[in-house]
């Protein structure tokens, strides 16, 4: 039997951080090597063409985060499908092309507004910005109430199923990964009842259901194991948020901070949850990721 091996990848926004990235490839090498896990990175959407080129050169193992190279952000929920599937289109021409097989992506929100895609030059609050709808969000913030009883929220819903069923039949060849969405902008892919009736594959994102947990007043393991138990989670985004009970609801934003600050939502556990699930692909979308981070999760694991 194949021995498969814990796929552990960097995000390529270490490109634009400034810092030697390839220094920082190189260290992560050498750890995976360390604690038995694969190498790669994960193409994010804000990467440029000449940055996707120059990864591709190092030759390692290789994930995209959907939409790249895209002029819109990808938006199954909308009236008007065009935009999300000129998305997928071209990500998937992207993924053949570079040997990718599998793309992440944020799919649903509350909008029939386009929503331009942030990075290569556009600011994520920006891009967002028409999307926010203030009788969906809390005051004078971009945070979701909760709308998920609303008919509008089951018909939006209804599209996504059913334009992802369609999505699984034309890119055969290649997976599209739902990922649960940060708890804002009109975003309705929040919770495991949310998505995995849909039957998609699915990324779970831990800082964005660490914030969804606190705004919506659960749990966050037990909202953690809802997904795993699913059967459908093949990738994690790991990350820490600093966010805590003490902050108010509005004023919460994401986490991409290194595994090692200082937080409240016992990594470790959430870690060997999704080892107990067999989940063998993490994505280190960490803000000054560095090797430390690749030790952590070594740790959280049981490898060392």
């Amino acid at each position: 039997m194949k021995n498969i091996r814990t796929r552990v990848e960097y995000t390529s926004g270490i490109l634009s951080s400034g810092k030697d990235w390839r220094r920082l490839v190189e260290d992560g090498i050498a750890a995976c090597n360390e604690h038995g896990f694969e190498f790669g990175i994960q193409i994010h959407n804000t990467a440029e063409e000449s940055q996707i080129e120059e990864i591709t050169g190092l030759g390692v193992p290789m994930s995209f985060h959907a939409p790249i190279l895209s002029d819109f952000q990808i938006n199954l929920a909308s009236e008007d499908p065009g935009p999300s599937m000129e998305a997928f289109a071209k990500t998937a021409e992207l993924m053949r092309r570079h040997n990718v097989d599998k793309a992440v992506f944020h799919g649903f929100n509350m909008t029939d507004l386009p929503i331009p895609s942030f990075g290569r030059g556009r600011d994520y609050t920006v891009s967002f910005a028409s999307s926010i709808r203030k009788e969906l969000s809390l005051p004078d913030s971009a945070i979701c109430r909760d709308f998920f009883g609303t008919d509008e929220y089951r018909l939006r819903n209804a599209r996504v199923n059913r334009r992802l069923a369609g999505i699984r039949q034309e890119y055969h060849d290649v997976s599209f990964l739902l990922e649960n969405d940060f708890p804002a902008y009109g975003s309705g892919s929040i919770f495991a009842e949310h998505i995995a009736g849909m039957k998609n594959p699915i990324c779970l994102d831990s800082s964005h259901l660490w914030a969804s947990s606190h705004v919506f007043d659960r749990d966050f393991h037990m909202e953690a194991e809802a997904f795993l138990k699913s059967g459908l989670v093949e990738m994690v985004h790991l990350h820490a948020s600093a966010y805590t009970s003490e902050i108010p609801k509005g004023r919460w934003s994401d986490g991409h901070l290194p595994l090692n600050t200082k937080n409240s939502m016992d990594l470790p556990r959430f870690i060997r949850m999704c080892r107990n699930y067999s989940v063998l692909h993490f994505i280190l979308e960490i803000n000054g990721l560095s090797r430390a981070d690749i030790d952590y999760l070594a740790y959280a694991l049981g490898n060392v």
